[in-house]
Formats: C-alpha cells, sequence, structure tokens
C-alpha cells in the first residue's frame, strides 16, 4: 500500500498544479525555530548573526538582538531599500549593520569594524551564525556561456576553490559554502540550499573538504520560493563547522508547502565509486540483435519521465541499449524499477543504485517486472511496418482478423508463472486488444500487429500540435484502458518494496 508519506507529497504535487502556494514566510519562521533547537532557546542573545546573500533582509524579520546582527548583500539599491524600511520601523535591524558587499569577490578588509572584530577573534568566531538562503543557479563566465541571471559571474572564489571541488564551483550556493568553510574557520552554517552538495556525485570534492557535523534540518517542495519553479526539495540545514566530521547521510524533517511535518527523510551521498543502476545493466549481456532499444538517462527520479522502449535500433545521445531476449529480464527490472514509484518534488534527486543479488531468484519478481514493461505508458514501441516483437498475446487470443508477424514474446510469456497482480495486468490488457480487434475488422488500414501505444493513439488521436489526446470520444474504450491503468498501479505497489529489499533505492 503507499505511504502517508508518500500519499501526503501526491496530494501536495496536485496542489501545486492547481497553484496552491504558501508564503516563503512560513520557512523564515521555520528555520528560526530549528535555531532555537540546536543553539538553545536563547540563541539571539547569545550567537552573532551575518546573513551575507541578505537582498531586502526577509531572512531576518522576527529577529530581536539588531545589535548582534549583520546584514550584507551584492546590490545597493537593495541596501537602500532595507535602509528605508528601518527608518520606517518595519525591520528590527540596525542601519550601519546592513552594507553592500560582493561575498565572492570582495576581501573581508571591506567589513563594518564590528563584524571584522568578531572574523578576527577565534572564540567569538566559534559563536559567529551565518544564516543565509543563497540563489539557486549556477554562475558563468564569457569562456563558458552567458550568465543565465543578471550579477551571477564566474568570481575570484569560483577561481580559487575550482581546483579543489571541481564541477560543484559553478554553483552559486557551494562558491558560497566554500568560502566560509575556508575564510571563516569554525562558525556554524545556518543554509537553505539545494540537496546537491549532500547526494550529487558532482559534489564528492566539495564533501571531502567540507567536512562538518550536521546538528538538524528540514526540506520542503523548491518551488514554493520566489522564482523557483523545479520540483526537488529545498533543506535549510544547520551545520557545526567546529567539529570536523565526514559525513555519509543525513536525516531530516519533511515539510509541505504549508508547513505541515510528514515525517523525516534520509539522504544519502553519492560519490563517483558508488555503483549506479547503469553500471548494474552494463554487465548484463550485449546484443547485436534488438527487438527494441531502452534509453535510461541519469540515474535519479529527476528523469523519469525520460526512460523509453523505443523502437530497435533506435539512437540517442543518453546512455541506452538494445534488448533481446538474452537480456529481457534484465531490462524489464531496470524499466520497471525506474518507473514503478511515481516521482515527487522530495526524491527528484534520490539516485538509483547497482543491486544486491536476491533479484536473481526471485522469479516472481521477474515476471512482475515483465509484465509491468509491457503495459507500461512509457513502451513506446510502434509496428511503424517493422515487426513487433511486443505482442503480449496470440492472434487467436484476442480475435485478430490475421495472423501476428511476430509470436515472440506471447512464447516467452508461455514459459512464466504470473502473480495475481500480473495476471490481472494482462488480462485487463487482453480485453483491450480485443476490443481493438473488434473495432479494426473492416478497416483495413488500422494495423494488425498494433502495440499498445498504437492501440491508444488510435482511439485517442491527437491535437493540433501533435500530442496525444488525453481520453477518446470511445467510452468503451476509456473504461478498458482506465482498467487497465489501475491494474498496472496495483501491481507497481507490489513491485515497489522489492526496489528497498534488493537495493535498487535506500530507504
Amino acid at each position: 500500500m503507499i505511504s502517508k508519506q508518500q500519499r501526503g507529497i501526491l496530494q501536495d504535487e496536485e496542489r501545486i498544479r492547481k497553484g496552491v502556494f504558501p508564503t516563503p514566510a512560513v520557512w523564515v519562521k521555520k528555520s528560526q525555530e530549528y535555531l532555537a533547537k540546536v543553539f538553545g532557546e536563547n540563541w539571539q542573545e547569545e550567537y552573532y548573526i551575518w546573513d551575507c546573500c541578505a537582498g531586502t533582509c526577509n531572512l531576518l524579520v522576527g529577529l530581536a538582538e539588531k545589535h548582534r546582527i549583520w546584514a550584507s548583500t551584492i546590490d545597493q539599491p537593495d541596501v537602500d531599500i532595507v535602509h528605508e524600511i528601518i527608518d520606517n520601523h518595519r525591520l528590527n535591524l540596525l542601519k550601519k549593520h546592513v552594507f553592500q558587499f560582493d561575498f565572492l569577490n570582495d576581501d573581508f578588509s571591506k567589513l563594518p569594524k564590528s563584524l571584522r572584530e568578531i572574523i578576527n577573534d577565534p572564540e567569538k568566531r566559534k559563536r559567529l551564525i551565518i544564516y543565509i538562503n543563497p540563489p539557486y543557479a549556477e554562475a558563468r563566465g564569457e569562456q563558458i556561456g552567458k550568465s543565465n541571471k543578471k550579477g551571477f559571474h564566474l568570481s575570484k572564489t569560483h577561481d580559487k576553490y575550482l581546483n579543489e571541488i571541481g564541477k560543484a564551483a559553478i554553483e552559486i550556493f557551494a562558491q558560497i559554502a566554500i568560502r566560509i568553510y575556508s575564510d571563516m574557520p569554525n562558525v556554524k552554517l545556518a543554509m537553505f540550499s539545494k540537496l546537491k552538495y549532500i547526494n550529487a556525485p558532482n559534489f564528492e570534492r566539495f564533501r571531502e573538504i567540507f567536512r562538518a557535523n550536521y546538528e538538524n534540518g528540514f526540506v520542503m517542495p523548491a518551488n514554493t520560493f520566489d522564482n523557483v519553479n523545479g520540483r526537488f526539495p529545498i533543506g535549510f540545514l544547520i551545520w557545526n563547522l567546529e567539529n570536523k566530521k565526514t559525513f555519509k547521510q543525513i536525516k531530516t524533517d519533511v515539510f509541505d508547502r504549508t508547513g505541515r511535518r510528514w515525517g523525516t527523510k534520509t539522504h544519502y551521498c553519492h560519490g563517483k565509486q558508488t555503483l549506479l543502476i547503469n553500471d548494474w545493466v552494463s554487465t548484463h549481456p550485449k546484443t547485436e540483435d534488438s527487438i527494441a532499444t531502452i534509453i535510461g538517462p541519469a540515474a535519479d527520479f529527476q528523469h523519469q519521465s525520460t526512460v523509453w522502449i523505443l523502437a530497435p535500433n533506435s539512437d540517442s545521445n543518453w546512455f541506452h541499449w538494445q534488448i533481446a531476449e538474452a537480456n529481457l529480464i534484465c531490462s524489464a527490472i531496470y524499466f520497471s524499477v525506474r518507473h514503478c514509484i511515481e516521482a515527487t518534488w522530495l526524491n527528484d534527486r534520490d539516485q538509483f543504485l547497482y543491486p544486491s543479488d536476491g533479484y536473481k531468484t526471485d522469479k516472481n519478481f521477474q515476471n512482475d517486472c515483465l509484465i509491468f514493461t509491457l503495459f507500461h505508458s512509457q513502451n513506446r514501441i510502434c509496428s511503424n511496418g517493422e515487426v513487433n516483437h511486443w505482442l503480449p498475446f496470440t492472434a487467436k487470443e484476442v480475435d485478430a482478423k490475421d495472423n501476428f508477424q511476430s509470436t515472440f514474446m506471447s512464447d516467452f510469456l508461455k514459459k512464466r508463472k504470473l502473480s495475481k497482480e500480473a495476471k490481472a495486468v494482462f488480462e485487463a490488457g487482453k480485453a483491450l486488444w480485443r476490443y481493438y480487434h473488434e473495432t479494426i475488422k473492416f478497416n483495413d488500414r488500422a494495423p494488425v500487429d498494433a502495440s499498445l501505444y498504437e492501440i491508444r493513439e488510435y482511439f485517442k488521436g491527437r491535437d493540433g500540435k501533435g500530442r496525444m489526446k488525453q481520453k477518446a470520444t470511445d467510452e468503451q474504450f476509456n473504461i478498458l484502458d482506465a482498467e487497465l491503468r489501475s491494474a498496472l498501479k496495483k501491481l507497481a505497489v507490489k513491485i515497489q518494496p522489492k526496489v528497498y529489499e534488493y537495493g535498487f533505492l535506500k530507504k
């Protein structure tokens, strides 16, 4: 059964589609609650705070100890706005503590004397909290390409640490984090950011340098923030940079867009030595024969929608291989593992891994995956004048008006014992195929060897932009198609626990 957390995520996704958005002020308040959990109820009186990416100081709303707070931003107009807000008594800050400063390029000698004294004093610096929400953007220079946001460019910090942190240096937030870590030893860091520095393989070198103790944190949907449209998690994580620890995973609380807590999630660090699902499938037999091409891009949920099965010998710039009898089962397992769990904002960056060997003797799992693959909508096999080897039934079983050119798949399935859930999908598919062949008995143009994709195209048609329509005008087809999709979802639920049991994903 679907978990309570997963159900909540899917409901949240529906609210996103309907345009229900909360104020980011929810996360400001929540972050300050977490700061109090980590540093004590009197944290504002006992620690210093510097927001070095302050913008118009939204993050500092609600803080009380203005003499212990500093805020800087790269843009002088933002400073002017904040000064005006302070003059109107709508923000509890000192004007002298709000100033223009380019954190990625300027020397600390440009900082106000009061802040420099804290940074230069090792003991005071331990009680300095860098509390920030840096830009979620990549820096670009003229030699690489145009800036993707005004003012974001390659910086002195980028140039200084590029050789040490590699590809991570292109991320603005990573540049900011590494300068904080290196130039202000032992401070506390409380940062809103993408989770790339936790789980992305490209951040492995960054993590080798950034060694710190994770204290606490939470994640929330990225598109609750202004000008962030992606469906991925943003984390607010609190770090003690004084304690040099190598972290392999962290656990965060999970909140929906209204600030309601769903539970917790563990985020794992993956480096270049981590074996992924694409490494696993590469160990299986290669073949020059082909009944289809499977496309398998980067091994995370973010790329779920581009895992397809296409015509034999299709070309792609993404990772792909040809399917034949020798590797059909492992290809079906790969396809099913990548599709049986719905992609959400929370699992968007989760990596699919090299599994343990348990799947090798689990015939039920293998057969479930095969049936799931045959009837999934991302299986885009078409006859198109070619021999269709993906027909699960014989011509006799679906009362076709002529023989099929290939009985490969129906012969292959005869050797397989199907689970109750897989049988339900198989029978629902058979009913749909039979209805198609009943409908085309006097239509010489409709392909006899039609795949599921072609059957749906036949009944639904396409809109003016060439996209397949959501529903057909034929209500009987809609009913049969809905029954097939429902049975496939139940089969997906059956497969899901095995995905974790065999180590394709970590919980």
